[in-house]
Protein backbone atom coordinates (compact mmCIF):
# COMPACT_ATOMS: atom_id res chain seq x y z
CA UNK A 1 0.00 0.00 0.00
CA UNK A 2 3.11 2.46 0.73
CA UNK A 3 4.27 2.09 -2.95
CA UNK A 4 0.73 2.83 -3.80
CA UNK A 5 0.33 5.79 -2.16
CA UNK A 6 3.88 6.51 -3.37
CA UNK A 7 3.11 6.47 -6.96
CA UNK A 8 -0.46 8.44 -6.38
CA UNK A 9 1.62 11.49 -5.24
CA UNK A 10 4.03 11.09 -7.88
CA UNK A 11 0.63 11.32 -10.48
CA UNK A 12 -1.11 14.28 -8.83
CA UNK A 13 1.93 15.99 -8.68
CA UNK A 14 2.92 15.39 -11.84
CA UNK A 15 -0.32 16.27 -13.23
CA UNK A 16 -0.55 19.28 -11.31
CA UNK A 17 2.47 20.21 -12.24
CA UNK A 18 1.56 20.06 -15.85
CA UNK A 19 -1.61 21.74 -15.80
CA UNK A 20 0.61 24.76 -13.66
CA UNK A 21 -2.06 24.39 -10.75
CA UNK A 22 -1.76 25.02 -7.31
CA UNK A 23 -2.96 22.39 -4.67
CA UNK A 24 -6.04 25.35 -3.93
CA UNK A 25 -7.01 24.90 -7.60
CA UNK A 26 -6.93 21.14 -7.41
CA UNK A 27 -8.67 21.44 -4.01
CA UNK A 28 -11.87 23.28 -5.81
CA UNK A 29 -11.50 21.12 -8.99
CA UNK A 30 -12.06 17.81 -6.84
CA UNK A 31 -13.78 18.59 -3.71
CA UNK A 32 -10.42 17.36 -1.74
CA UNK A 33 -8.98 19.37 0.68
CA UNK A 34 -5.55 21.27 -0.07
CA UNK A 35 -3.96 19.63 3.48
CA UNK A 36 -5.42 16.23 2.25
CA UNK A 37 -3.88 16.99 -1.40
CA UNK A 38 -0.12 18.12 -0.22
CA UNK A 39 -0.28 14.77 2.14
CA UNK A 40 -1.43 12.42 -0.75
CA UNK A 41 1.18 14.23 -3.14
CA UNK A 42 4.19 13.90 -0.19
CA UNK A 43 2.90 10.27 -0.07
CA UNK A 44 1.97 10.82 3.79
CA UNK A 45 -1.43 9.96 3.25
CA UNK A 46 -3.05 6.06 1.71
CA UNK A 47 -6.65 8.19 0.35
CA UNK A 48 -9.15 6.13 0.18
CA UNK A 49 -10.68 4.69 -3.18
CA UNK A 50 -13.40 7.60 -2.95
CA UNK A 51 -11.34 9.86 -2.67
CA UNK A 52 -8.91 8.92 -5.61
CA UNK A 53 -12.23 9.06 -7.70
CA UNK A 54 -12.77 12.31 -6.47
CA UNK A 55 -9.64 13.27 -7.45
CA UNK A 56 -9.78 11.60 -10.91
CA UNK A 57 -13.27 12.86 -11.62
CA UNK A 58 -12.12 16.54 -10.88
CA UNK A 59 -9.43 16.56 -13.22
CA UNK A 60 -10.95 14.33 -16.07
CA UNK A 61 -8.55 11.84 -15.68
CA UNK A 62 -8.78 7.85 -15.55
CA UNK A 63 -8.79 6.28 -12.17
CA UNK A 64 -5.96 4.09 -13.26
CA UNK A 65 -3.72 6.75 -14.21
CA UNK A 66 -3.76 7.79 -11.02
CA UNK A 67 -2.14 4.77 -9.99
CA UNK A 68 0.59 3.90 -12.65
CA UNK A 69 3.95 3.93 -11.24
CA UNK A 70 6.16 6.78 -12.49
CA UNK A 71 8.47 6.10 -15.38
CA UNK A 72 12.05 6.66 -15.49
CA UNK A 73 13.26 10.16 -16.81
CA UNK A 74 15.45 7.95 -19.10
CA UNK A 75 14.69 4.75 -20.90
CA UNK A 76 16.75 2.98 -23.08
CA UNK A 77 15.56 0.43 -25.71
CA UNK A 78 17.65 -2.08 -27.30
CA UNK A 79 16.30 -3.44 -31.02
CA UNK A 80 18.97 -5.94 -31.22
CA UNK A 81 17.50 -7.43 -27.87
CA UNK A 82 13.63 -6.79 -29.34
CA UNK A 83 11.39 -9.88 -29.26
CA UNK A 84 9.89 -9.71 -32.92
CA UNK A 85 6.91 -11.55 -34.95
CA UNK A 86 7.70 -12.78 -38.36
CA UNK A 87 5.38 -14.14 -41.31
CA UNK A 88 5.78 -14.93 -45.04
CA UNK A 89 8.23 -17.57 -43.71
CA UNK A 90 10.26 -15.31 -41.54
CA UNK A 91 11.17 -12.95 -44.53
CA UNK A 92 9.24 -9.93 -42.76
CA UNK A 93 9.68 -9.13 -39.34
CA UNK A 94 7.99 -6.38 -36.80
CA UNK A 95 10.47 -5.89 -34.00
CA UNK A 96 8.83 -3.77 -31.10
CA UNK A 97 10.87 -1.22 -30.20
CA UNK A 98 8.91 1.15 -28.04
CA UNK A 99 5.66 -0.15 -26.99
CA UNK A 100 2.41 1.55 -27.21
CA UNK A 101 1.74 3.96 -24.08
CA UNK A 102 -1.53 6.14 -24.08
CA UNK A 103 0.48 9.43 -22.53
CA UNK A 104 2.87 9.10 -25.51
CA UNK A 105 0.18 8.59 -27.85
CA UNK A 106 2.42 6.03 -30.41
CA UNK A 107 4.99 2.89 -30.71
CA UNK A 108 8.41 2.50 -33.18
CA UNK A 109 8.76 -0.73 -34.27
CA UNK A 110 11.95 -2.07 -36.82
CA UNK A 111 10.97 -4.05 -39.84
CA UNK A 112 12.81 -6.08 -42.00
CA UNK A 113 12.18 -7.37 -45.26
CA UNK A 114 13.95 -9.75 -47.35
CA UNK A 115 14.22 -9.28 -51.29
CA UNK A 116 11.34 -9.63 -53.08
CA UNK A 117 8.82 -9.57 -50.04
CA UNK A 118 5.45 -7.87 -50.11
CA UNK A 119 3.64 -7.09 -46.64
CA UNK A 120 0.10 -5.85 -47.01
CA UNK A 121 -1.31 -4.33 -44.13
CA UNK A 122 -5.34 -4.05 -43.12
CA UNK A 123 -6.71 -0.69 -42.79
CA UNK A 124 -5.95 1.03 -39.20
CA UNK A 125 -8.89 2.80 -37.28
CA UNK A 126 -9.42 6.16 -37.81
CA UNK A 127 -7.08 9.05 -36.90
CA UNK A 128 -4.26 6.32 -37.53
CA UNK A 129 -0.99 7.99 -38.90
CA UNK A 130 1.69 6.04 -39.89
CA UNK A 131 5.52 7.39 -40.89
CA UNK A 132 7.80 5.32 -42.61
CA UNK A 133 11.89 5.90 -42.88
CA UNK A 134 13.83 3.74 -45.02
CA UNK A 135 17.17 2.86 -42.95
CA UNK A 136 18.63 0.47 -45.37
CA UNK A 137 17.33 -0.60 -48.71
CA UNK A 138 14.71 0.46 -50.64
CA UNK A 139 11.02 0.50 -49.99
CA UNK A 140 7.74 0.77 -52.12
CA UNK A 141 4.95 2.15 -50.12
CA UNK A 142 1.45 1.96 -51.55
CA UNK A 143 -2.15 3.42 -50.11
CA UNK A 144 -4.84 3.54 -52.02
CA UNK A 145 -3.64 5.69 -55.17
CA UNK A 146 -0.50 6.79 -53.48
CA UNK A 147 2.28 4.82 -54.30
CA UNK A 148 5.69 6.03 -52.99
CA UNK A 149 9.45 4.69 -53.34
CA UNK A 150 11.66 5.08 -51.16
CA UNK A 151 15.18 4.52 -50.50
CA UNK A 152 17.73 4.63 -47.40
CA UNK A 153 17.21 8.13 -45.39
CA UNK A 154 13.74 9.21 -46.71
CA UNK A 155 10.34 9.15 -44.64
CA UNK A 156 6.62 8.95 -45.86
CA UNK A 157 3.82 10.14 -43.51
CA UNK A 158 0.50 8.68 -44.27
CA UNK A 159 -2.75 7.95 -42.90
CA UNK A 160 -3.06 4.24 -41.91
CA UNK A 161 -7.20 4.18 -42.29
CA UNK A 162 -7.15 2.17 -45.77
CA UNK A 163 -5.60 -0.60 -46.77
CA UNK A 164 -1.51 -0.12 -47.36
CA UNK A 165 1.50 -2.30 -48.40
CA UNK A 166 4.84 -2.40 -47.83
CA UNK A 167 7.65 -3.85 -50.99
CA UNK A 168 11.02 -4.44 -50.77
CA UNK A 169 11.74 -4.91 -54.79
CA UNK A 170 15.46 -5.32 -54.18
CA UNK A 171 17.85 -7.85 -53.95
CA UNK A 172 18.93 -6.94 -50.61
CA UNK A 173 17.73 -6.54 -47.29
CA UNK A 174 15.52 -3.64 -46.43
CA UNK A 175 15.15 -2.01 -42.86
CA UNK A 176 12.54 0.26 -41.98
CA UNK A 177 11.61 2.06 -38.92
CA UNK A 178 8.02 2.57 -38.38
CA UNK A 179 6.25 5.04 -36.26
CA UNK A 180 2.19 4.62 -36.01
CA UNK A 181 0.78 7.77 -33.59
CA UNK A 182 -2.64 7.13 -32.54
CA UNK A 183 -5.38 10.09 -31.80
Amino acid sequence: MEEMSRNIGFQLKKIRQQRQASLDDIAKATGVSKAQLAQIEKGESNPTVSTIWKIASGLRISFSSLLQPPKEQFQKYNSNLADFVAEDEGKYRVYSIIPYDPERGWEFYKIEMEPGVIHRSEPHTDGVEETVTVIQGQAIIQSGSMKETLVAGETLVFSGQQAHQYENPTEQLTTLHLIIQYR
